[in-house]
């Protein structure tokens, strides 16, 4: 009498977001949690030390003989503020070991653009400001082209130092989008189709 086989041992289950799957679903998915649950604190404390030395270097270049090198000065605190703006954001936390964040399976629900044109815009407008704080009063002979070209110059630095952070993102920021990504890859298999009504 012949035994029949045993029927095949079932497929790996594929994990899918549920309403009440906030937690870490592996170990790889903790380790990334871990990375992303404090703020870097190291990421920070660069930036703030580079702030200390644009101030520094403003204050050294000021009375300079050239223009060209007094505006390095302006160009030095309205990046290296511009670049705490948007660093600082991003090195904050950005997991819990009690809720990890995941993309819903229509896709991503919000874009993360906004947020960094928005610090970016806020780096300019704050990059004067900071070059006359740290600047004080100017002397009697600078003309007011040359004012007015280093409110421009730190103003331009402001904007681009805030979009920095994103190509040289801190740790937490590194291993929040690693966590993503890895969720995304296990939860989309397959299709998904939507529409959007607007009435």
């Amino acid at each position: 009498m012949d035994v029949p086989a045993p029927p095949p041992p079932p497929p790996p289950a594929i994990y899918r977001t549920a309403p009440g799957d906030i937690s870490p679903r592996n170990s790889r998915e903790t380790e990334l949690c871990n990375d992303a649950r404090t703020a870097d604190w190291l990421y920070l404390g660069g930036l703030v030390a580079l702030d200390v030395g644009s101030i520094f270097l403003t204050n050294e270049l000021k009375y300079q003989e050239s223009p060209a090198v007094r505006l390095v000065g302006p160009l030095s605190v309205g990046f290296t503020f511009g670049a705490t703006l948007g660093g600082g954001y991003l090195a904050l936390p950005k997991c819990s070991r009690t809720w990890v964040p995941s993309t819903p399976p229509e896709g991503a629900v919000h874009e993360e653009w906004p947020i960094a044109l928005s610090f970016a815009l806020a780096g300019a407008a704050l990059g004067p400001i900071i070059t006359g704080i740290v600047t004080g009063p100017v002397p009697l002979d600078w003309s007011t082209e040359h004012r007015s070209v280093r409110m421009l110059v730190a103003g331009m630095a402001g904007f681009g130092g805030a979009l920095l952070p994103y190509l040289l993102p801190p740790r937490t920021w590194r291993a929040a989008k690693a966590l993503e990504r890895l969720r995304l890859e296990v939860d989309q298999k397959g299709a998904f189709f939507a529409y959007r009504g607007i009435f």
